[in-house]
């Protein structure tokens, strides 16, 4: 069984209803997966008539964590990461799962484009799109193992690169720098 997870409250702009549509269709395929989602929130109602009438609760599990310590572990169990977000700024758990080695699937929306070069460190898919996010969920499944793990590792080389804490406070240390002395 491939694992999908994904991470964050349960709110609309998430856009978990269209990865719950992308699940029902993988497995209409006969593609056997299996979605978490992990959250600190309990499920709200049109989610669980969405998972009923798709019939599809023995393929979801909502997972509850206090700490982030079990986050890590969840998605160090996983195979793939999915955003299905309508909007995001740059999502901080893609660049946890890049960082970690977790193949990351999420929508065009905001500012994933600076951080996913679809094909090269990630896979892209249209916001809103539940046929394209399907199609990307099966290329993931169905991808050759060296591939994906080529995908990984351009994904952490990237996050060392080019969002590694170090980088990214010493760029805010020159941009408060530079307005406090400007």
């Amino acid at each position: 069984i491939f694992r999908f997870v994904s991470v964050g409250r349960f709110h609309w702009v998430k856009g978990y209803h269209y990865a719950l549509t992308a699940i029902k269709n993988l497995l209409e395929n006969n593609l056997h997966v299996h979605y978490t989602i992990i959250t600190e929130d309990v499920a709200p109602e049109e989610i669980l008539y969405q998972i009923k009438d798709l019939s599809i609760q023995d393929y979801i599990t909502f997972l509850c964590t206090s700490t982030q310590k079990e986050v890590y572990q969840q998605m160090n169990i996983s195979d793939c990461l999915i955003l299905p977000s309508v909007e995001e700024g740059i999502a901080n758990v893609v660049l946890e799962a890049m960082a970690i080695g977790l193949p990351v699937i999420s929508s065009d929306c905001g500012g994933m484009k600076e951080v996913i070069d679809h094909g090269k460190n990630g896979l892209l898919f249209r916001n809103r799109d539940v046929d394209c996010l399907t199609q990307v969920m099966a290329d993931i499944f169905n991808q050759d193992p060296d591939k994906r793990k080529s995908l990984v590792k351009r994904a952490k080389m990237d996050i060392k690169e080019n969002h590694s804490f170090s980088r990214l406070s010493g760029e805010m240390k020159e941009l408060y720098h530079s307005i406090m002395f400007a």
